[in-house]
Parts: C-alpha cells; structure tokens; sequence
C-alpha cells in the first residue's frame, strides 16, 4: 500500500503483532506484568494471542508491495476464522478457555480478512462494515475495562476481555478498516490525486462514532457498572446504519465521478477550443492537441485565428451559415494550419455561453474534413477505376426502377455490352431483344428471387440485336424491397461473354473429340507432372494396369513400376530438370510394369514433353508387349524345337545304326557264354569255385540279354513304334534298377532308401522303359551327390498312390541342388549340367518315355537341399491267373 491510510493500516497491523508478541513472552518468560496490564483482570489467552499474531503477521505482509499474493492472505484469514470458531465453542464448554468475546472478535477479523483479500473493490464496503463493528465492540470493551479499574471502583465482569486481547484486536479492526474504505474509495480518486474531500477523509471515524460517542460517554461521565445491554445494541444498530449510509453515499459518489471522468475524457479527446470575447483560446482540449500539434500550454492565451493562421475554403462565402432556429448555433467551413505547416480543413460549429469568469465565451466544436474529402476523392477516384474495368471488361452497370420500369445506365456503359446507345432504355425495349425462352426463364427466376426475398439475382441470356448478331449476357443484380415485401429496384452488372462462350464451346467440342481419341485409342496414355505426380489416365491405361482412373490421380507414377525403376523414376527426373538431358523422352524404352494386383509384364514407353503457361507436363504412351513377346518366344522355341527334332532325328538313325551294329556282338557274346555255360553244366565238378563262375556267366549271360533288349526297346522308340504295356510289379523294378546303378557304384558308399506305397504294388507300364527312366534319375543323383561328404550321400525312392488310379515315382537326393537356370531348361534337348562329357538328351528321353505311358514329368528344389524328380505311370492289377 502506497497511500497515507495504507501506511497507517500497516502500522496499526504492526503494533498489534508487538502486542500479541509480548504477551506471548510474558507467558514464556513467565512474567505477569507482560500477561496483564490491569490488576484483577485476567491474563492474555495464548491461543488467542497466537491466532491474533498468525493474523497481523498476514496483514503486515499483504500490505507490503509483492509480499504476499493476495490470495493467499484469504487462505490465512480462512484459517484464522476456522480456529477462531474452535476456540470460541471451547472457551464457551471450558472454564479453562479465554474469553468468548475475545473468540468472536477474532471471527469476525479473519472474516473480514478472506473478504477483503479474495476480491478487490467488490467485497471492500462489507469487509468495511464488519471492521467497524469490531472497532465498536473492541471500544466498548476497553472502555468497560477502563471504568471497571480500581481508580473508578468497578469490578471485573467475567465478559471482561484481556487488555492486551483487546488492544490487538482494536487495532486489527481498525487496520481492516483503513484499508476497506481505501478500496472502496479508489474509484473516487483521480488519477495521481491523493487527496480526498475531508468528509470522505473521516469515513473511517465516522463509521465509529456511535461506538466512539458511547466509549467517551462511559468513560467521562459513566457509572463503574457496564452500560446495559439495550445501549450496546443500539450503539451496533447505530454502526450498521451510519456505515451502510455512509458507504451507500460513496458508492453513488464514486459512480457519478466515475461517469464524469469518462464524459470529460471523452469530450477532451474531441477537437474543442473554448474563446473569450477577444478571441483568445481559453480551453484548448487533448482533441484539439491532436489534430493541429499544439499544445495546451503553446495555444492557451493566444489568438485562434493568429495561432492557426484560419481563412476561408475556397469557393465558400462566409454567408455560408448554418444556424438553428435561435440563431445561436453557426457553423463554418475554414483552412487552417497545423503546427507542422500542414493546411486542415475544419467545420467549425460555434456556440455562445456564459462564464463567470470570462463573461460571454464561445466554444468552438471542429470536425477534421480530411477524411470527408479524402473519402470524397477515393470515390471520385474509384468511380473512375469502375468505368476503366468496365469498358476494359465490357461490364454494363444498370439501376432498373420496377414501379417505372426505367432502365438507367452508368456512364452509358449500355454500348459496352455491343448494344447501340438507347437500346435499353426501360423493361420492355429489354424485353423485345430477349431471346424468347430466355426472357420466359428470367421471368421465372425474377418471381422465385421475390417469393424468397432473396438480396441477389443471377442474369443468364442472349440479346438477339437489330443487325442480327447474338450476344450472350451473364452477371448479377442486387434486389431492394419496401416493407410490404415487394421490389422496388435492382442494381446489377451484364457482362458481354459472347467470345468466351464461343471460346468454350469450341474448347467442349476439342475436348470432347480429344476424349474420343483417347477412349478409342490401343495403347494406354498417362500424363504427370514435374513431381511425378499422375494428371490423367485414360481408359485404355485402367485396363492395363488393373487402377481405376481415380485412385491413383494424385499418386506418384511409381506405382505403375516394378521395385528396380520405380525407386529411381523421381531421381531420374530431377536429374533431367536439372541438366536438360534427355534419355527416355522422344526415344522407346523397354520397361516392365506393375498390375494392380502386383504382377509384372513387360511394355514399350514412348515420352512426351509439353510446356504451357508456366507449366511442364509429361505425356506417356505405354503399349503391352506380353503378347508380342510370348509370341516371339513361341516362335523362337518351335524354331529351337525343329533344330531340336533334326538332330533327333539324325541321332536316331545314328542310334538305330549302333543298334543294329551292337546286337551282333552282343548275341555271340550271349552265345558264347550259353556255350560256356554248357561247358561247365557237362563237367562234373563241384569245387566252389566252379560253382561260382558258372553264376557269374549265367548273369553275364542275362545282362547282355538285357542290354539286347534294351538296344532292341531304343530302336523301336526312335522308330515311334508301340510301347509293351503289360502289368508289371513296382518294388521289383525298382530294385532291379537299382542293382544296375549300384553296379561298380559301391566306392560312392551312397545309400538308397526305398519309401514304396503298399497301396500301389502293380503299374501298367513298359517295365524296360521305365527302369530306363529310373536308372537315368538314380544316375543322375549320384552325379550330384560327389560333392557331398561320403558318410552323407542318401538317394530315396518313392512311390504314392494319387487319384486317378495313378502312381507317382520320385527319385531325390541330398546334393547341392539345381541352379534355376538348368531347372528352368532341364527337359530341353542337348541341356546337361554335367559339363561337355554329356550329350544332354537323357532327361529329354525320360520325358518322352514317361509321356508315352499318358503321364507328366517334373523337377524341383528339396527345400533343405537337393532335388527331387517326379513322374506318373497308369496303375494296375493282377487277375488271379498271373499269380
């Protein structure tokens, strides 16, 4: 607190924490005379001590600038109040307890405390009244103390409080109440004015007079006994009365200063000089300052007309009065100059009063016309612009006066609109130029526009003119009503748009022909721009790539690419902004694309370029190439295959060749062996030796029947004669087959497992065909399985029963595997994995075998290594008679 009664408020909060200080120590240091300054009286409670000090500390530090948020002094007083209330119902159920008065009076203070801090002017007038009625009941009680001392003969009462209690709580009360009646007064007081009138200076007395009056009277003039209870009543009733009268009247006070602050700084802000009668500037007001740069102290006491150098407006007599019926009031235009030689034009109203102290003065209002004639320019000046942009646009700007039907132009725009002047002079000339169903839809929106009340009207049609020509009309009118509702008039503008309507049906019918082009067209277009960012997408470009045209309109053009290209299509092209160097535009390129359901095909690109308006656009043309090249590759592969079937051929006459050359030998060598055989069968010997040579040739014998017959199956196939189809049994071909790979093999240390389904035991097959194929497959293993550490190599053969009445054969291995491009090309002729020792027809012969039997051959990676080959052969059964 800044003022003279915040300072007081905060000594008298001061003085009350010396005093509950000291009593607190007399209570410490046990020294009675600190406890109570009257003898007879009781001592000082320390609770009440305690809480009263809690209370003055709080209000010290309120009172000081920054020291304590407001908000938390109304937290304390709250506190104060809630123990305040618990002594009181102690001291009133304990005869050990302090006094109930004491108690109340504390209450009361620390109400008082939560209402003035929680609020700023609003609780102030009651924290205010509830002060006053502690300092009454305080005075009271201390001037019963003072009447019930030894010196006048009374006796202590039991509502006696402690002295110091009551002192500490005095000047509490009167603390509260400087600094409630400083903020109820604040409004009263005027910017940087400490002074207040003296009846609001004795507020705060006068809040306490009746208690003051009833004290004095007590103490000068009283009986030792206490007044009776009916004074004190009063004496409080007294209290509320004068302090809410008194506080009622400064309320009303600081409304209507408040109010005429306001009036007066907002008439000061207004241009006002105020003349005596030698025309010498009396009042020269913050307005005036502003408008001319004169201060009040360089204008005051000068002459107007000499400071402003004022003469009359050119153009305007000084008979150019306004004045009002008493001819008090006139009015005056002037050019006037500022301060900083600037010339103002004013309109200056004047007016004659009466002052005591200058006797007749005239007070001048002045109205700046700067921004009038400013604005008056920006007008003229506008309406110039206007008549500029319409002649530029051929805009006719029109009033049409309903009740008239006239038709008015501004500044004769009507030939903008390539109507002759006069033309259009009312409703019906309009009316007679109107294209007929024109006129009728304009008609109908006029009634519909007046039904809504609506403030606008759109303007659509063709004025067909007396040479023939028609033009066309667009614009807009805005629509007036009185206060029935009906319409009184339109202001609008037309605006000629014939060249852009030819303009657009020319632009319809190019578009509609360049759509028909694209929809028809084979080949797939879309258009991006330089952020590769997708513009269009014809229908021919959705049913390639599987996108509708509005899904990826937006999307970036690397959707339509494989991972590879798409990755790098924005750098390509910021690459070619950036250096201008061309690789795909105007050149084919031969790309692979993306389905929208993620597959790959391959297609040719062909790259436009076009540059409008600021603007770089990207044409592309894609053709699908899947077709032309899966033909080219049918092409090429029966061109491979008729190459393929020549040296087939050769070979198979080469090897009909060796067969026939290659059944001599191997008869006389079955012969020869027969013959030996016989030999040994004549000689009687039974040395075991003997007996096993004679096995050995007997199997040499069946071998080389073997590879007869075999020679004999080749020559037929080459020849493409029938396959011997009988029912043979699976394990023992399998097994024969096997003993024939095996044969000189043992040093592989390879072993073959045999996975054979019980549920298929007979095939209807060729059964030397078939071991051919075997043998081939089982070859083949154990050429992959070299690479493989001995103790590992396994080759498994299998066999399962599928649908059909079909048995599946699988021959698999445990070696490196096949590369992807021999798997890709294993059954193709003169293809062979085995370097150049190997011709590279087995496989091809093993497929041509296994088709003739009506079945399929594959291959395929084991998923933990090696590879597997699989056919089908028909199933069979035995009848009863071939068991």
């Amino acid at each position: 607190m800044e003022s003279i009664r915040g300072r007081l408020a905060a000594s008298c909060f001061t003085l009350a924490a010396l005093v509950c200080l000291a009593g607190l120590l007399g209570w410490v240091l046990n020294y009675p005379p600190l406890r109570t300054t009257l003898v007879g009286f009781p001592s000082a409670w320390p609770p009440t001590l305690a809480a009263n000090l809690v209370l003055a500390v709080t209000l010290v530090a309120a009172s000081l600038p920054r020291a304590l948020p407001r908000r938390r002094a109304a937290v304390v007083g709250s506190g104060v109040a809630a123990v305040a209330l618990a002594l009181l119902a102690m001291s009133m159920l304990s005869e050990q307890g302090g006094s109930p008065v004491s108690c109340l009076l504390i209450l009361l203070l620390g109400i008082t405390t939560q209402i003035l801090f929680r609020s700023d002017r609003d609780g102030a007038p009651i924290a205010a009244m509830i002060a006053a009625l502690v300092i009454s009941f305080a005075l009271l009680m201390l001037a019963g103390q003072i009447l019930a001392t030894e010196v006048r003969g009374g006796a202590v009462q039991p509502w006696h409080i402690p002295i110091l209690t009551n002192v500490a709580e005095l000047l509490l009360g009167l603390g509260l109440l400087l600094t409630a009646t400083d903020r109820t007064l604040a409004e009263y007081r005027a910017s940087g004015d400490e002074r207040w009138p003296m009846p609001l200076r004795a507020v705060p007395a006068l809040m306490v007079a009746p208690a003051l009056v009833l004290a004095a009277d007590l103490i000068l003039f009283g009986s030792p006994e206490f007044p009776e209870t009916t004074e004190i009543w009063g004496m409080l009733a007294n209290t509320l009365i004068v302090g809410s009268v008194l506080l009622w009247a400064i309320a009303r006070l600081t409304r209507q200063r408040s109010t005429l602050r306001m009036y007066a700084a907002t008439l000061d802000a207004q241009p006002i000089v105020m003349t005596d009668r030698a025309g010498r500037i009396i009042h020269w007001s913050r307005g005036c300052a502003d408008l001319f740069g004169f201060t009040a102290e360089e204008a005051l006491g000068k002459v107007k007309a000499e400071l402003l150098q004022t003469r009359p407006v050119e153009g305007v007599t000084e008979d150019a009065l306004a004045a009002d019926t008493s001819g008090v009031w006139r009015q005056r235009r002037w050019v006037e100059t500022a301060r900083d030689g600037g010339r103002v034009q004013v309109l200056e109203h004047a007016h004659e009063v009466e002052d005591r102290e200058h006797g007749s003065v005239t007070v001048l209002s002045i109205t700046d016309l700067g921004p009038m004639l400013r604005a008056q320019s920006a007008i003229a000046e506008s309406d110039d612009c206007l008549l500029l942009a319409a002649e530029a646009h051929k805009i006719g700007i029109f009033e049409w006066d309903v009740a008239s039907g006239k038709l008015t132009w501004f500044a004769n725009t009507e030939p903008l609109l390539g109507v002759p002047l006069g033309t259009l002079t009312d409703y019906a000339s309009w009316q007679e130029v109107v294209f007929p169903e024109d006129r009728d839809l304009m008609a109908k929106r006029l009634d519909a526009a007046v039904w809504s009340k609506a403030d606008q009207i759109s303007l659509s049609y063709r004025l067909r003119l007396p040479d023939g020509s028609i033009r066309a009309i667009e614009g807009s009118a805005r629509c007036f009503y009185d206060e029935a509702g009906a319409l009184i008039r339109t202001v609008g503008v037309n605006i000629d748009v014939t060249d852009r309507v030819q303009q657009t049906a020319q632009l319809a019918a190019r578009e509609a022909q360049m759509r028909s082009i694209l929809e028809t067209v084979p080949s797939a277009m879309v258009v991006i721009d330089i952020h590769g960012r997708i513009l269009s997408f014809s229908p021919a470009a959705e049913r390639l790539f599987g996108h509708s045209a509005n899904d990826v309109i937006g999307s970036n053009v690397s959707l339509l690419m494989n991972d590879e290209f798409g990755l790098r299509h924005d750098g390509f092209l910021a690459q070619y902004l950036r250096t201008g160097q061309r690789r795909i535009i105007g050149r084919p390129r031969m790309l692979t694309a993306r389905h929208a359901d993620g597959s790959e095909f391959p297609i040719e690109l062909h790259v436009g370029e076009a540059v409008y308006q600021d603007n770089r656009v990207f044409t592309g043309f894609i053709t699908d190439l899947s077709e032309r090249l899966r033909n080219e590759e049918q092409l090429a592969q029966l061109s491979s295959e008729l190459t393929q079937i020549g040296r087939i051929n050769a070979m198979g006459e080469l090897a009909a060749a060796l067969a026939h050359e290659i059944n001599q030998p191997l008869s006389a060598i079955a012969n020869h062996i027969a013959t030996a055989e016989v030999i040994l069968e004549s000689e009687q010997i039974s040395d075991p030796l003997h007996e096993r040579l004679f096995n050995q040739l007997r199997a040499t014998r069946e071998q080389a029947l073997r590879a007869g017959e075999i020679i004999r199956r080749l020559r037929d196939f080459v020849a493409r004669r029938d396959i011997d189809l009988r029912v043979e049994p699976v394990e023992a071909a399998i097994r024969e087959a096997s003993a024939l790979v095996l044969v000189g093999a043992q040093r592989l240390d390879v072993s073959i497992d045999y996975d054979l389904a019980p549920e298929a035991p007979f095939m209807f097959a060729d059964k030397i065909q078939i071991q051919q194929v075997l043998v081939n497959l089982m070859r083949n293993a154990l050429e992959a399985l070299r690479a493989i550490a001995a103790d590992q190599r396994t080759i498994r053969v299998a066999t399962r029963k599928l649908d059909g009445d079909r048995i599946e054969f699988s021959v698999s291995d445990n070696g490196p595997g096949l590369a992807k491009p021999i798997l890709d090309r294993m059954f193709l002729p003169f293809n062979s994995s085995k370097g150049e020792g190997s011709m590279g027809i087995g496989l091809l012969i093993c497929r041509r075998i296994v088709e003739a039997h009506g079945g399929k051959m594959s291959a395929e990676n084991n998923e933990h290594g090696g590879a597997t080959f699989r056919f089908t052969v028909p199933g069979g059964e035995r009848t009863l008679g071939e068991y």
